[in-house]
């Protein structure tokens, strides 16, 4: 895993001519690079967490004498679901594309520190700078995204959230940074699809997105859009 603290100057590439429109991706984890494992229904039961209310919010709310319990239910099913992760079959194909256009790629999650380098030596995975909810703030703070850029020294004109669930949506429009929205071919667009900047149904579409951003414009009829997610952290 590399991480990298670079000096806190950005760098604009509005004026510059060049063709890439993107010069970083920030991705998702769980249910963009890797299926989603996550027994959530489970979790739920087990925490008592009410459908729709997000997971972190909820145990960070709680009094402090049942929030250990709480957190250590969390790292339980999230352990469970690191160690038999499953990589999306063309994630490599798709970070070595960006790779090889000399653009930067991020890793933001709001799973543990402990789960992501399951994960990441798991898979293979390295990316150039990683967050876990253990570097707070937390996605979707926007101060998650504008310290990756920062410490990247990319200009957040030049950032792509990538990521297949609300939180990432929400996170790119609170740090006035593009997004682009995993979907699956085989399921509804789920609602907050609208406010995706970009729509993609497979991860290798990414390295056309990033030169022809507009093939990939979010514009979606009624019947496109249907459903509401409810799962995710």
């Amino acid at each position: 895993m590399l991480i990298i603290a670079a000096p806190a100057i950005i760098t604009s590439f509005t004026n510059q001519g060049d063709a890439i429109r993107y010069q970083l991706v920030i991705f998702d984890m769980d249910g963009t690079l890797t299926v989603d494992a996550l027994d959530y229904e489970t979790l739920r039961s087990e925490l008592g967490v009410a459908v729709r209310h997000p997971v972190l919010e909820w145990i960070a709310a709680l009094p402090e004498r049942e929030q250990t319990r709480a957190w250590a239910v969390l790292h339980q099913h999230e352990a469970q679901a690191a160690e038999k992760s499953t990589l999306r079959q063309d994630a490599h194909l798709a970070l070595d594309a960006l790779r090889k256009r000399g653009i930067k790629i991020a890793l933001l999650s709001r799973n543990s520190r402990k789960s992501v380098e399951t994960i990441l030596q798991r898979h293979a995975l390295s990316f150039d700078d990683v967050i876990s909810r253990d570097e707070p703030p937390v996605k979707p703070h926007p101060d998650s995204i504008r310290g990756i850029a920062r410490r990247l020294n990319i200009s957040l004109d030049r950032t792509l959230m990538a990521g297949d669930y609300v939180f990432d949506i929400e996170v790119a429009e609170a740090a006035q940074v593009a997004s682009v929205l995993l979907t699956s071919p085989e399921k509804p667009r789920p609602p907050f699809a609208q406010r995706a900047t970009y729509v993609i149904s497979s991860l290798l579409e990414l390295d056309r997105l990033v030169e022809e951003p507009d093939s990939f414009r979010a514009l979606l009829s009624a019947k496109q859009v249907n459903g509401e997610c409810i799962n995710g952290k």
